[in-house]
């Protein structure tokens, strides 16, 4: 078996954090415009076929998140034993997270085929949004494997730094599923027209043509594939760890999902205008966490290594890089999206009352992002160094009494509305960051990692 591969040449150790942060943010940008993709074409279909597809997001974010939060984990398992210069053990955990996204990627795509129709009538659908949704959730489950393999092909490139991967498969993504958006819709007079199911058919078909080039890049450059050898030995050794890492990872993202969810169903009682007004700014709200995404992912990638080669203090100056400059780069952004939100919403809107809430809104966010940054890329590196029980349970356990309270209490105790829905989000983000930053800043993460603990025990098993 072939050596990994330096990265470039150097250790991931002496690679800077803004050269992996970068591609991760592009790709995020670029990612985004999937999802606004498929959402055009089904606009070119019917408002019916929008609607029904744009009411199932909560549940596709929350298979993704499941299936993204596992992929960092054996990422961050794996990155901890390269840093340590374990390659074997590194390759024993790539082959167990290949396994395990595949098994969940079957199981979780036959639940949201099996379940399509009750999930979009629990959700309150019916009528022509329901066929709609329906068929898109049946189709992508079928799919849902070839997603699974995208995540973990991208988590074991990024655990040795190949972030700049990352930009590429979004790229392809997007390039694929444009190309067989237009086929299967008609354009061109190729095929006839599949409404819905042609495009969900080109979102699945693009997961798998993205999945298959990223096995060919780990093959060609890192000089690496699954093998029953590895799986074995990653079953053996691993599987608890991933577990210990991976099962609290994946519970506080995916219960901010649901958060938000249950927030938005609030707003729906306030009326049509502050709903719209969030929709919209919600959307724009995105683009500086393109930042905060991008710093934590990287800090993630250089804490793992970090703490596998139990340098900790240059761990921890890793982190507060990403917190300043992603701090900086998130605000700013925060800023401009706030001072332009007149005309950016006016894209969107030519209503007085959307456009002067909805630029309240932004402005409020330019407080809460900050805040948001610093959540990402301390949850990011407490997962990372092993110590992913506590923002799960401390960081869920917040967010659903200090935060759920406080945005109740402002909206409808105080009467602000959709402006107190958004400061209780704002309040929630700082307390939790300042939280998780009281954890790290205790260093009980240097005593949590896999390879730290490995190296307390027998190595006879390599």
């Amino acid at each position: 078996m072939k050596p990994v591969p330096r990265r470039h040449g150097k250790s991931l150790h002496d690679t800077s954090l803004l050269s992996l942060a970068w591609p991760v943010s592009v790709t995020m940008a670029v990612g985004i415009s999937q999802p606004l993709l498929d959402s055009w074409f089904l606009s070119r279909l019917s408002d019916a076929a929008a609607a029904g597809v744009g009411a199932m997001v909560p549940v596709f974010a929350a298979s993704m998140i499941l299936l993204n939060t596992f992929g960092q984990a054996g990422a961050s398992i794996a990155g901890q034993y390269l840093g340590a210069g374990n390659h074997r053990k590194a390759h024993a955990t790539w082959a167990l997270l290949l396994g395990l996204l595949t098994g969940m990627g079957v199981v979780v795509g036959a639940l949201l085929t099996v379940f399509a129709g009750p999930v979009c009538r629990a959700m309150g659908l019916d009528g022509e949004i329901l066929d709609h949704g329906e068929i898109f959730l049946r189709v992508l489950g079928t799919g849902m494997v070839g997603r699974a393999l995208w995540s973990g092909t991208l988590n074991i490139l990024a655990s040795l730094g190949m972030t700049r991967w990352n930009l590429w498969a979004a790229l392809v993504v997007v390039g694929v599923n444009t190309l067989l958006n237009l086929l299967f819709l008609g354009y061109g007079g190729i095929l006839p027209s599949m409404g819905t199911y042609g495009v969900a058919l080109a979102t699945t078909l693009s997961w798998a043509v993205v999945s298959f080039l990223l096995l060919g890049v780990l093959a060609r450059k890192v000089g690496w594939l699954p093998s029953w050898k590895d799986a074995i030995l990653g079953w053996r050794h691993q599987r608890l760890p991933m577990a210990r890492i991976g099962i609290p990872s994946a519970i506080e993202p995916i219960s901010y999902q649901f958060f938000l969810v249950v927030i938005g169903s609030q707003v729906v009682r306030l009326g049509e205008i502050p709903l719209t007004a969030r929709v919209f700014a919600a959307n724009l709200a995105n683009i500086p966490v393109i930042f905060s995404y991008g710093a934590g992912f990287a800090a993630q990638i250089m804490v793992a290594h970090l703490v596998g080669g139990r340098k900790f203090d240059q761990a921890d100056r890793q982190l507060r890089k990403a917190l300043l400059w992603g701090g900086v780069l998130t605000a700013l952004a925060s800023l401009t999206v706030a001072v332009t939100a007149t005309w950016t919403l006016g894209l969107f809107t030519q209503s007085r009352e959307i456009l002067a809430l909805g630029a309240t809104l932004l402005w409020i966010d330019l407080i809460l992002q900050p805040a948001k940054c610093g959540n990402i890329a301390l949850t990011f590196c407490l997962r990372s160094s092993g110590d992913s029980r506590f923002p799960a349970v401390v960081g869920t356990s917040l967010m659903w009494s200090l935060g759920m309270g406080a945005c109740m209490g402002m909206a409808f105790g105080f009467g602000w509305g959709v402006v107190g829905i958004w400061g209780g989000m704002a309040l929630d983000e700082w307390v939790r960051s300042l939280v998780n930053w009281k954890r790290w800043s205790g260093g009980r993460w240097r005593t949590k990692g896999v390879a730290v603990r490995g190296n307390q025990q027998s190595s006879a098993e390599d």
